[in-house]
């Protein structure tokens, strides 16, 4: 297997994640219409909870999953969202805000979910790029892609004096592109407010 460094960028790159893989689920949230701004019951706030996540799955094409496969992500997303603290499970916290309508009831639950979907989605094009393209139990192929990044990069990240040398990228490759892709992120950002 041979290291095609400019496709592994590509592929985790701003411009193709936006396009291919985040894009279809900004568009399953703005097609979803919630019914309403406060919901009292908990049975509705259930059942709205798992219709959005069903409605998003299906729009962006990962199947339909059952009612408790849906309420059960939509249920991981908000105790993680809205989790005051590690003992303390955060959908309570979701249910109380639908209630009340703080920090826009409904539309911010969802809001949330649809944000913890996406993150998913990118989690999983991460894994499928890294585990495609990157032989992840040879050495050598460790080695050739830190040679070919570091050929092209290492300049700016020795300047930048980061941590990260060639031996280091090699031996954590996917924190190592995380990284990449963050850095480039943040590049991205500074420019666009120039």
């Amino acid at each position: 297997m041979s290291v095609d460094l400019d496709k592994i960028l590509d592929l985790i790159g701003q411009d193709y994640i936006n396009r291919s893989v985040l894009s279809q689920h900004d568009l399953a949230r703005e097609s979803f219409n919630s019914p309403q701004m406060i919901v009292e019951e908990h049975d509705k706030f259930k059942y709205i909870v798992t219709a959005y996540v069903k409605h998003h799955m299906v729009s962006t094409g990962e199947g339909e999953p059952s009612d408790s496969a849906a309420f059960g992500t939509a249920k991981g997303i908000l105790d993680r969202a809205y989790e005051q603290d590690r003992y303390q499970e955060g959908y309570p916290r979701a249910q109380q805000m639908a209630h009340d309508g703080t920090d826009g009831g409904m539309r911010g639950i969802l809001n949330e979910i649809a944000d913890g979907l996406k993150r998913r989605a990118l989690g999983n094009h991460l894994d499928d790029v890294f585990h495609e393209h990157i032989d992840v139990l040879s050495k050598e192929h460790s080695k050739e892609l830190s040679r070919a990044f570091y050929n092209r990069f290492g300049s700016i990240l020795t300047r930048a004096d980061h941590e990260f040398d060639e031996d280091t990228f090699a031996w954590n490759t996917r924190a190592a592109l995380d990284y990449y892709r963050a850095l480039v992120e943040q590049v991205v950002g500074i420019h666009k407010k120039m």
